[in-house]
C-alpha cells in the first residue's frame, strides 16, 4: 500500500511540474504577480516539486528492493544533489532575493525592470516637486 502512496505522490508532483513548465512559465499577463499566489507559482512549483519527485523516486527505489545496484544508486545520488540545489535556489527566491533570467521566466525579469523604472521616475518627480 505504501508503494501506491509514493507512486501517487510521484505522479502528482510530476503533473504540477509539467503544468508549471507549459503554463506558468509562458504567461504574458499574470494577474497573480504581486499577489499571495506569487511564491507558489514562482518558487515552490518550479524548484520544490523536483525535490518531491526525487524523494518519491528514492522511496520507490527503496521499497522495490534496491534494484539496479550501484549504477541506479549513483544516478539517484546525482539527481538528489541537483534537486537539493534547485530547492536552495527556490528558497532564495522565496526569501525575496531577485534572481536573474535563467531562474525566473523572462516576463518576470522584464516586469521587474519596468517596475523599477516606474519607482525611479516617481522618486525623481517627488524629489523635484517637493
Amino acid at each position: 500500500m505504501e508503494i501506491l502512496l509514493w507512486i501517487g505522490i510521484l505522479v502528482v508532483a510530476t503533473a504540477v511540474f509539467i503544468f508549471y513548465m507549459f503554463h506558468v512559465r509562458f504567461q504574458e499577463n499574470a494577474e497573480w504577480y504581486d499577489d499571495w499566489r506569487e511564491p507558489g507559482n514562482l518558487w515552490i512549483m518550479p524548484y520544490w516539486t523536483p525535490m518531491v519527485i526525487f524523494v518519491a523516486l528514492g522511496e520507490l527505489y527503496e521499497l522495490s528492493g534496491y534494484w539496479g545496484g550501484v549504477v541506479v544508486f549513483n544516478l539517484l545520488r546525482v539527481v538528489a544533489i541537483i534537486a537539493l540545489l534547485m530547492g536552495l535556489i527556490g528558497l532564495l527566491g522565496l526569501l525575496g532575493i531577485p534572481l536573474p533570467w535563467p531562474f525566473v521566466p523572462r516576463w518576470v525579469v522584464e516586469r521587474r525592470k519596468k517596475d523599477r523604472a516606474e519607482r525611479k521616475a516617481r522618486r525623481r518627480r517627488r524629489k523635484e516637486g517637493g
